[in-house]
């Protein structure tokens, strides 16, 4: 499979005010399993940041379960309110998994990625490269790194949700001053009765013991920055 085999309508994005839609009428896991997925998140963020220039931007991709569960890639930007760079950190949560907090928010490792529970102990799970980078479009092709970020996500999702049963998580990917975080993180939002019922029990341990370090300000100081700035930044925008 190369570029070639991805249609041109599915990199031709409906545009409006601050906000693009790309409609890839396949799913996720089927780009995955058709070892696609690499070429097309390549072409489509050439698009956005090589020929539209458009660096600053939150990225969501959402499922439309009465479609055959084609998705939908959706980029918002140039909202005035996100105007800086995060700020940086005495830890990068994703790069220090001996770290009390990381060691804690720690599921897996694989040749490419760390899987995570969220760090903030809220109801998402987070995918994220071992080598730091900050955007999507810094993995590497020629060792397969992109492919294996977008296929060691879809294996997350199917290992810790048993049976989607008709749900697909929302994956969102933040860049330039949408982000919260330097390191690139994929975060992975399921509905309550998921979480709730299936992954939160699993991890009843970790989380318990992830709220209990959130409660030491140092760590959330070394970790996420100063609090009273970032809570201003987090008010803006879903992260």
């Amino acid at each position: 499979m190369s570029s070639s085999d991805i249609p041109s309508l599915w990199l031709t994005p409906e545009k409006c005010p601050n906000q693009w839609i790309f409609r890839c009428l396949t799913s996720l896991d089927n780009l995955v399993e058709t070892n696609l997925a690499a070429h097309y998140f390549r072409q489509l963020v050439t698009i956005l940041e090589d020929d539209y220039h458009i660096l600053n931007y939150h990225l969501e991709i959402g499922h439309n379960l009465t479609k055959n569960n084609q998705f939908d890639v959706c980029i918002f930007f140039n909202d005035p309110r996100r105007s800086n760079n995060p700020s940086t950190t005495r830890v990068c949560i994703s790069c220090e998994p001996t770290h009390e907090l990381c060691s804690a928010s720690f599921l897996s490792e694989q040749r490419h990625t760390r899987a995570w529970l969220d760090a903030r102990a809220r109801e998402k799970l987070i995918l994220t490269p071992i080598r730091h980078v900050e955007r999507l479009s810094e993995l590497i092709d020629e060792n397969e790194e992109m492919e294996a970020f977008w296929r060691d996500a879809v294996e997350l999702i199917h290992r810790e949700c048993d049976q989607l049963n008709g749900f697909y998580p929302k994956l969102t990917l933040n860049h330039g001053t949408y982000r919260n975080h330097a390191h690139l993180h994929l975060k992975m939002t399921f509905n309550d009765q998921i979480w709730h019922d299936t992954i939160a029990p699993r991890h009843a341990e970790q989380l318990q013991q992830m709220k209990q370090i959130l409660k030491n300000p140092n760590i959330m100081e070394d970790c996420f920055g100063h609090q009273k700035d970032k809570k201003k930044k987090e008010d803006s925008t879903e992260t």
